[in-house]
C-alpha cells in the first residue's frame, strides 16, 4: 500500500497565470459558461452549516495551513483568510478574486482555488 500526496510539482502551475490561457481565445460568454460559482465565506463555523444560497461554493479556509504554496497561491490564500476572518458572512466571485490578485482571466484564479483545495488549504470549492 502506498500514499499519494499533492505537491506543488504535481500541479499545473502555469494555469494559475493569465499567460496559461494565451491561445484559448475565450469570450465573456465562455467564461460565464465555465461555471464560476459565487464563493461564500463564514467567519463563524457554526453558520457554515446553513448553505442557503443556491449555486454557491461554501468555502472554509484552514487558517493554520503551514505547508509551502506557490507565490500566487500564497497571495490568494491570504485574501481568503482575510475574507473569512473579516466578516460574519462574505460573498464574492472568482472574477473579483482575480482582479484582487491582478489577474485578467478568472480561470487562472479558479485554478488557484482548485490547487489550494487539493493541497488542503481550503475546502468546499466546487469547480
Amino acid at each position: 500500500m502506498y500514499t499519494v500526496s499533492n505537491n506543488l510539482e504535481n500541479l499545473e502551475l502555469y494555469l494559475e497565470h493569465d499567460s496559461g490561457y494565451v491561445d484559448w481565445d475565450l469570450t465573456p460568454e465562455d467564461l460565464e459558461e465555465a461555471g464560476m460559482p459565487k464563493l461564500v465565506f463564514h467567519g463563524n463555523s457554526a453558520d457554515a452549516e446553513s448553505e442557503v444560497l443556491e449555486g454557491c461554493s461554501y468555502i472554509s479556509v484552514d487558517t493554520n495551513y503551514c505547508l509551502n504554496l506557490s507565490p500566487g497561491q500564497q497571495k490568494l490564500y491570504e485574501i481568503l483568510v482575510s475574507l473569512q476572518e473579516g466578516a460574519v458572512f462574505t460573498v464574492t466571485t472568482v472574477g473579483k478574486l482575480a482582479k484582487a490578485m491582478g489577474l485578467e482571466n478568472p480561470l487562472a484564479a479558479g485554478k488557484r482555488l482548485e490547487h489550494l483545495q487539493s493541497l488542503g488549504a481550503i475546502a468546499g470549492f466546487k469547480a
